[in-house]
C-alpha cells in the first residue's frame, strides 16, 4: 500500500485539461440525473423541498460575517443548499445570494490561518460555490474569488512558519488536505503553479491519515471524528471524480472499500458508537451524507439505506443530498437482509442490532481499541448499549479542549472523560479504589478484538483481550459481551492477577437509577421503559452509585460536573488474584438465562460468521501518528 500510494503522490495533474465549470460533482450530468429521479421518487423529492425551504431561508437574509473566527458550518451548509438549488433551477435569485456571501468572506482580512480547520472549511465552501454558480460571475468577481483562495488558503497553507498543523495524520489531514485539493480543482486552470505546490504538498501527508484505514474501513479515532473526516474525504474523492475521471487510485486504498460499512454499522438507534473524544449524536445527516458517496462509488444500496433509515426526510436535507443520492439503490429495500453485524480489525470493535428496521430491540458497541492514539481516551474494553430507541449505557466524550494540557499526557489522563473511571471499562489497581481516584490503564496499550460471532440467528457476541491494558497489576484480563437470545445482553469479565488487586467496572448512563435493597440489583429507567442490570457472579460483588463529578476531587476544578450522567459500578467487596465478574440487562419482566460459559468456550459455541482476530501490534502508521504517552 505504501509503495502503491507513494507513486499517487508523486503523480502531477495538468490541471490545463480540467473540463469546464462546473466541474466539482454537481455537473450537468448530475443535475439531470437529480432532476429525473425527482421525477419519480416520492423520498427524494421531499428532501429536495426541505433543501428548497433551506435555501429560501438563507436568501431573506445577507451573511453578516465580519471576520473569520466566526466562521460557521452552517455557512457552509447555507451556500451548498442554495448554490444547488441555482443548479436545479437557474433562478438568479438563488445565485445573486450565493454570489455576495462568496464574496463577503473573500473580503475577510484573512481566512484565520491560525485555525485551519476553518481556513480549509473556507476554501472549499468557495470553491463549492465559486464552481456552481461560475456562469452568474462576472470576470472581475471570478478574479477576486480567485485570488482569494491562493492567497488566504494556498499561501498560508504553504507557509511553514504558520503550517505546523500540516504535521497532524489525523482527521485534520482528510478536512484540512481534502480541501485544499478541492480548492485546486476549482480555480486550478488559472493558478496552476501554487495548485502544483499543493497538490505536491498534501497527497504525500493525506497519505500517511488514509493508511489507517486499513485493513477493514474502521477508524481509529472513533465514530464522531470518522464521520467528520468522513465529510471531507467524500467531497474531495468526489470531486477528484467528476474533475479528473478519477480518484488518483485513494479508492482503492486498503479498507476503502469498506468504509461505508463501518459508517453504516456504527450507527445505532439513538447514535453512533463513538469513543475517545468524540460525541454520539448527531442533529442532521450532515456529517453522514459521505455513505451516500461509498455507497454510490461501491454499489452498495445497503449502506445509503442504513444511513437514511436513521433520519427522516428533514434531516437528511442536507447539500450532499444533491450528489450523494440514488434512487437506484433506494428502490428495493434491502435492509430486512442485510447483515446487522459487522467487526473491525483495525480498531478493535465491532456492532450487533436486532434489526435494521425496528427499534424495538438492541444495538451494542463493543472495543477493544488503541489507547493514547489521536483523541483518544484510556476506554478499552468499553460498550454502549441501545434498546427501545434508548441509549441505556454510554460513552461519555470529550471535556473541554481548552482545559490545561488537555491533548498533553500525563495531564490529559487526570480529566475524568480521559479515564478508565470515565468510561464503561474496568479499572484495577493493586490498592483498594476510592471514588473519582480509580487506577487508570496503560496509555500505550493495544488490546485486541479477538473473537466475534454467533451462537444462533438471535445471539451475538465479541471478546476482547485487554490484558496489555492492566499489564502492571495482572497476567490476564478477557471481556465479553453480548446480547443472548435477542433478550438480555451480558457483560463477562474474567481477571487473574499475580497479587490482589481491586476490581471496579464503570457502566454510565443518563437513566434514572434505584438499587435494589441487596445492591446486587438496579432499576433503569427512561420514558416508560424500564430495565434491570443484574449482578450474577461473583457473590461478593455489589452495585455502587459512583460519584461523577470530578470538581468534588480537587479544587481549582474547571472540568464538566457531569450532572445527570451516573455510574453505577460493580465493585467487589475485596481484593483478589482471580475473579470472573458477569452482570446481566433485560427490560423488567423478562426471564433471565444465567449463561455461565467461560469465555474461551463462546468461541468453540460459535456457529454463525465466527470471526477470530489476533493480538495487535503497533499499527505500521503509529510511527507518523499523533500520541498521548
Amino acid at each position: 500500500m505504501v509503495l502503491a500510494f507513494a507513486s499517487i503522490a508523486s503523480a502531477s495533474i495538468d490541471f490545463s485539461s480540467l473540463p469546464s465549470h462546473p466541474r466539482l460533482m454537481f455537473t450537468d450530468a448530475r443535475v439531470q440525473a437529480v432532476l429525473s429521479m425527482n421525477k419519480t421518487d416520492l423520498y427524494y423529492q421531499s428532501v429536495l423541498g426541505y433543501l428548497q425551504k433551506t435555501a429560501n431561508t438563507a436568501i431573506a437574509t445577507p451573511l453578516s460575517l465580519s471576520a473569520s473566527t466566526s466562521w460557521s458550518s452552517t455557512i457552509r451548509m447555507n451556500v451548498g443548499a442554495t448554490a444547488g438549488m441555482y443548479r436545479l433551477t437557474n433562478d438568479s435569485a438563488y445565485s445573486d445570494w450565493v454570489i455576495e456571501t462568496i464574496l463577503t468572506i473573500v473580503n475577510l482580512s484573512d481566512w484565520n490561518p491560525s485555525n485551519f480547520l476553518n481556513t480549509a472549511d473556507i476554501t472549499m465552501t468557495v470553491s463549492l460555490g465559486y464552481d456552481w454558480v461560475y456562469d452568474q460571475l462576472t470576470e472581475t468577481q471570478r478574479e477576486a474569488i480567485e485570488t482569494a483562495i491562493s492567497e488566504k488558503s494556498f499561501v498560508p497553507a504553504l507557509n511553514s512558519s504558520v503550517n505546523s498543523w500540516s504535521e497532524h495524520t489525523n482527521n485534520w489531514a482528510q478536512v484540512t488536505h481534502g480541501c485544499l485539493i478541492i480548492g485546486t480543482l476549482a480555480i486550478g486552470d488559472v493558478k496552476a503553479t501554487l495548485a502544483n505546490q499543493i497538490i505536491d504538498f498534501s497527497l504525500p501527508k493525506l497519505n500517511v491519515s488514509l493508511q489507517q484505514y486499513a485493513p477493514d474501513g474502521g477508524w481509529v479515532e472513533g465514530y464522531s471524528y470518522g464521520t467528520y473526516a468522513g465529510i471531507f474525504l467524500g467531497l474531495m474523492m468526489g470531486s477528484l471524480d467528476s474533475a479528473l475521471g478519477n480518484d488518483l487510485g485513494i479508492s482503492s486504498l486498503p479498507g476503502m472499500s469498506n468504509l461505508g460499512a463501518w459508517l453504516t454499522h456504527g450507527f445505532g438507534q439513538t447514535g453512533g458508537f463513538s469513543w475517545a473524544d468524540g460525541a454520539w449524536t448527531f442533529s442532521n445527516a450532515n456529517s453522514l451524507w459521505s455513505v451516500g458517496y461509498w455507497a454510490t462509488r461501491f454499489n452498495q444500496a445497503g449502506w445509503l439505506q442504513g444511513m437514511l433509515s436513521r433520519f427522516t426526510a428533514v434531516q437528511a436535507a442536507t447539500f450532499q443530498a444533491y450528489l450523494f443520492y440514488s434512487t437506484t439503490l433506494n428502490t428495493t429495500n434491502v435492509l430486512p437482509g442485510m447483515p446487522r453485524y459487522d467487526q473491525f480489525k483495525g480498531v478493535a470493535g465491532m456492532t450487533y442490532r436486532t434489526s435494521w428496521t425496528n427499534s424495538d430491540g438492541w444495538f451494542y458497541g463493543f472495543m477493544g481499541g488503541f489507547n493514547g492514539r489521536s483523541h483518544g481516551h484510556l476506554d478499552a474494553g468499553s460498550f454502549v448499549v441501545d434498546y427501545k430507541g434508548y441509549r441505556w449505557a454510554e460513552l461519555l466524550g470529550s471535556d473541554s479542549y481548552s482545559l490545561s494540557n488537555y491533548f498533553a499526557a500525563p495531564k490529559r489522563w487526570t480529566y475524568y472523560r480521559c479515564r478508565s473511571e470515565g468510561a464503561n471499562t474496568l479499572s484495577i489497581s493493586d490498592k483498594a479504589q476510592t471514588a473519582l481516584h480509580f487506577a487508570n490503564q496503560i496509555p500505550s496499550a493495544n488490546n485486541s478484538l479477538l473473537w466475534a460471532g454467533s451462537f444462533d440467528s438471535s445471539s451475538r457476541f465479541g471478546i476482547a483481550n485487554l490484558t496489555e491494558a492492566y499489564s502492571n497489576v495482572t497476567s490476564s484480563v478477557l471481556r465479553g459481551v453480548v446480547v443472548l437470545n435477542d433478550s438480555q445482553l451480558l457483560v463477562r469479565d474474567e481477571i487473574i492477577a499475580p497479587g490482589a488487586v481491586d476490581i471496579a467496572a464503570s457502566w454510565h448512563t443518563t437513566a434514572d437509577i434505584t438499587l435494589g435493597t441487596d445492591n446486587r440489583t438496579a432499576t433503569l429507567t427512561r420514558g416508560d421503559i424500564k430495565m434491570e442490570l443484574k449482578i450474577l457472579r461473583p457473590s461478593n460483588a455489589y452495585l455502587e452509585l459512583v460519584d461523577t463529578n470530578p470538581c468534588n476531587a480537587y479544587s481549582g476544578c474547571s472540568e464538566m460536573t457531569n450532572s445527570g450522567i451516573y455510574n453505577v459500578a460493580v465493585r467487589l467487596s475485596e481484593l483478589t488474584t482471580e475473579a470472573t465478574i458477569l452482570l446481566a440487562l433485560t427490560e423488567s419482566g423478562t426471564s433471565l438465562e444465567d449463561f455461565d460459559t467461560p469465555l474461551k468456550s463462546w468461541y468453540s459455541l460459535c456457529t454463525v460468521d465466527c470471526w477470530k482476530g489476533g493480538n495487535v501490534g503497533d499499527p505500521y502508521w503509529l510511527e507518523n501518528s499523533e500520541v498521548y504517552y
